[in-house]
């Protein structure tokens, strides 16, 4: 089975209660991992390490949508961290992938929101090579 769907930021937004920064990253994180490792979510297994607390955990919803894995299926797991990275893994192979910088969220004021939801969106149209260390082993 081969796991090709996109998805919108009103997808994701849809999927988490609202667009943030952390779940667009977890999603271009797993999206990548499909695309590059193995695009079948019953062969792939996903390792997140992330602080266990808001808006970091956030890139867990992003990356169950992006990749395939996911608590039901049992093929993510998650480890208390305090940075974030997730290791894909395939039978051959190992991919391991890192935010190159952590967004910084705007100030909390009237338009937070907005703002966060603005800085999503251009968090989504970004390459992923400009957003991620990746390393990938076989």
């Amino acid at each position: 089975m081969e796991l090709s769907k996109e998805y919108s930021v009103e997808d994701l937004a849809k999927f988490h209660g609202h667009l943030g920064p952390n779940i667009v990253l977890g999603y271009l994180m797993g999206k990548y991992a499909s695309e590059k490792l193995c695009n079948d979510p019953f062969s792939l297994k996903a390792i997140v390490s992330c602080p266990k607390k808001t808006p970091e955990s956030c890139i867990i919803d992003g990356i169950q949508l992006g990749s395939g894995c996911t608590l039901g299926k049992g093929n993510i797991e998650i480890i208390e961290s305090s940075s974030i990275s997730c290791e894909f893994k395939t039978d051959s192979a190992v991919l391991k992938i890192k935010p190159r910088t952590l967004p910084k969220l705007p100030e909390k004021d009237e338009d937070y929101e907005l703002k966060i939801e603005k800085y999503a969106e251009e968090i989504y149209g970004t390459d992923p090579s400009i957003l991620f260390e990746i390393e990938k082993t076989e």
